[in-house]
């Protein structure tokens, strides 16, 4: 079991007075195994979510759980909630070689996994489809897209329970976009890893994500099923973002229509 739970959870940056609240009584649950897309415009509060989930913004109030378990007392051990950023040009160390900075992430209480480091790196770069031969390289010598791969690749080093992906094709060519994003589910369908995705794009939550949370102004609005949000959304939000994705039209008129 693996699932994620955020209960009337707040975040606030600031005093009380002047300080702003990012996001406001949230509850959510991630369920076992599954992957819920959370969607919403820039600002809206996603990235702070997630953020908050592996420690890194300050819950004000509520509580985030897995399993039962308190992750924000919880602070020695390994995360068991990994988090992939959306920049890969800033999230690896540019001085480590690839093999380094995913053999930092090994769990280090796991001594077979450790003394067996350099085969281990081997194996999580060829699960990303990089390629184990690659270990040697430095960030400065990938492109965009590689370096997002060996940023999954450090995730999934540490055995997390939860993976935390925050726009992480958002940075990329859209050359490459779709490859990542094809990783990606392929990864999650084989390692059954519970998933909380996050992206602006509605037409990569909608391929990946079995649930989908809609988010604005620090709020959660709307959540259920990918396909009963994405089709047959109940608020008034939703259907804004749904009704702005651009769609190609079926027809182009031939030149004769336009004299």
């Amino acid at each position: 079991m693996a699932e994620l739970r955020f209960d009337r959870v707040n975040v606030r940056y600031g005093g009380r007075r002047t300080g702003h609240v990012a996001v406001r009584d949230i509850d959510l649950v991630v369920p076992d195994g599954a992957v819920v897309g959370l969607v919403g415009e820039s600002g809206s509060g996603k990235s702070t979510l997630a953020r908050a989930a592996v420690g890194l913004a300050p819950v004000t109030a509520g509580s985030i759980t897995l399993d039962g378990r308190d992750l924000l007392r919880s602070r020695r051990g390994p995360r068991p909630v990994q988090m992939v950023f959306q920049n890969p040009y800033s999230s690896l160390d540019p001085r480590m070689t690839v093999g380094e900075s995913v053999a930092e992430a090994l769990p280090r209480h796991d001594r077979r996994v450790r003394s067996s480091g350099t085969a281990e790196v081997a194996r999580l770069l060829d699960l990303v489809g990089l390629g184990g031969d690659r270990a040697g390289a430095l960030p400065g010598e990938l492109s965009g897209g590689q370096r997002q791969r060996v940023a999954l690749a450090r995730a999934l080093a540490a055995r997390p329970e939860v993976l935390v992906a925050d726009e992480i094709t958002s940075a990329l060519d859209v050359s490459v976009q779709g490859a990542v994003v094809n990783l990606v589910r392929e990864l999650q369908q084989e390692l059954g890893t519970t998933m909380l995705f996050i992206s602006h794009n509605l037409a990569v939550v909608r391929y990946v994500s079995d649930y989908v949370a809609v988010m604005r102004r620090g709020e959660l609005l709307e959540v259920g099923s990918a396909d009963v949000v994405l089709s047959t959304p109940e608020h008034p939000y939703t259907r804004e973002l749904l009704e702005s994705v651009p769609v190609l039209d079926a027809v182009v008129p031939s030149a004769e229509a336009h004299p």
